[in-house]
């Protein structure tokens, strides 16, 4: 690829500095230093704002439909499975982490050059305890296991598990099929029947299963955990890593800060649902639940921010057409300001992701993941809310353009 030159933008480098109006240099797939001699390449971005590559931590491009996808053939599916992670890399997100149903399959696709798509952190099989939010059997089934969607190597369902050897058993499957972290319910959901958000699900011994066994394998487990109880289950158990943290009070916001604690909150989702609620099937009466819910998601977003607890970002969008993934972004620049958002999309989530050596924020010797915005999207939140970027760059390759 040799040497590409980046002129007179506005950088936000996701360091913590001050956004600049500067040059960058990429050799091959890294930022590098000015070189000594003329690029290669070199693209004037004068009234440009170029951004560190966009990370989604909690990205779900195989859950396509809340029902009926186990109706879908494997060649669906994976089309449309394709289309969102071709969609994902255009709207700047150079990395996906996948919280349940892609498997490693997906990514070996991506590595090959086969499918165009953001690098990919799959988790596999979403854990569910029987009867949780995972469950997806008719209350009138006697059938051991979810029916399935997918195929082997695609998309998979969730595991269900009791007991802490099974989940053991579970979290290792879901290693030997690719994935690089592993995702539990800890707590009820919104979408689902029989599993408020306040009920709790998995004990702590069967989360300290998770967790150890995820550790042996060099990972983590992330806890999908709206309310108290559950939540406070999966730190005692030893969990770090938290999506939505919906509905808190003080006390359990403070013991996420004395943890050490990464927490992901999830707003782009409840805005989606909200938007059209018909189009995604959800009842009548859980209308009030979600608005309900995103009046608490921003309180406890608030404080959790205020003690300074690290904020990640994820949009978690379902669906066929996943083409608001920066609304995240957008949504979290109203709560906690846009650099703040900007950084949990990027340095953030690398840490979070394990990945920050090589990714999330702009500096040489770094991977060239660039975003590129026509205008100050260091600034005016709107441009990244509402606009598609200019350019996007990929390991130092240009993969979306005008």
């Amino acid at each position: 690829m040799g040497i590409i030159g980046l002129r007179g933008a506005t950088i936000f480098d996701s360091t913590g500095r001050e956004p600049r109006r500067g040059d960058l240099w990429l050799r091959d797939d890294l930022i590098a230093e000015p070189p000594g001699g003329p690029a290669d390449e070199v693209l004037d971005l004068d009234g440009h704002t170029v951004l560190p590559g966009f990370i989604d931590a909690h990205a779900h491009v195989g859950l396509l439909s809340l029902y009926g996808q186990a109706s879908w053939s494997a060649a669906e599916q994976a089309g449309y499975v394709f289309r969102n992670l071709r969609e994902s890399l255009d709207q700047g997100f150079t990395t996906l982490r996948d919280l349940g149903g892609i498997d490693g399959g997906v990514t070996q696709a991506i590595k090959a050059g086969l499918v165009e798509g953001p690098r990919m952190h799959p988790s596999g099989q979403i854990l569910s305890q029987i009867g949780g939010h995972g469950d997806m059997r008719p209350t009138s089934s006697d059938e051991p296991a979810n029916p399935d969607f997918g195929c082997g190597g695609l998309v998979r369902n969730h595991a269900l598990c009791t007991g802490p050897d099974q989940v053991r058993a579970a979290v290792r499957q879901q290693f030997r099929r690719g994935a690089k972290q592993i995702k539990m319910f800890v707590t009820g959901g919104v979408l689902s029947e029989g599993d408020p958000l306040e009920s709790p699900q998995f004990t702590v011994e069967e989360i300290r299963a998770a967790h150890d066994e995820a550790r042996s394998h060099g990972s983590y487990v992330t806890a999908h955990a709206h309310t108290v109880t559950g939540l406070m289950r999966a730190l005692e158990a030893g969990v770090r890593s938290f999506e939505h943290v919906s509905v808190i009070d003080d006390e359990t916001a403070s013991a996420l800060k004395r943890s050490g604690a990464i927490v992901v909150p999830t707003l782009a989702v409840v805005e989606s649902l909200t938007a059209d609620p018909a189009a995604w099937g959800v009842p009548g009466h859980l209308l009030d639940d979600l608005d309900n819910l995103h009046t608490q998601q921003r309180r406890s977003l608030a404080m959790l921010d205020d003690l300074g607890v690290p904020l990640g970002s994820g949009a978690d969008l379902i669906g066929i057409e996943q083409r608001t993934r920066a609304r995240q972004i957008y949504l979290m620049a109203a709560e906690i300001g846009l650099a703040g958002a900007i950084e949990s999309a990027t340095r953030v989530n690398a840490e979070l992701l394990r990945i920050a050596d090589k990714v999330g924020t702009i500096e040489p010797g770094k991977v060239a993941d660039l975003v590129v915005y026509e205008g100050d999207a260091a600034e005016d939140p709107e441009v990244i809310g509402t606009r598609p970027p200019k350019y996007v760059l990929q390991s130092g390759r240009i993969v979306r353009s005008p």
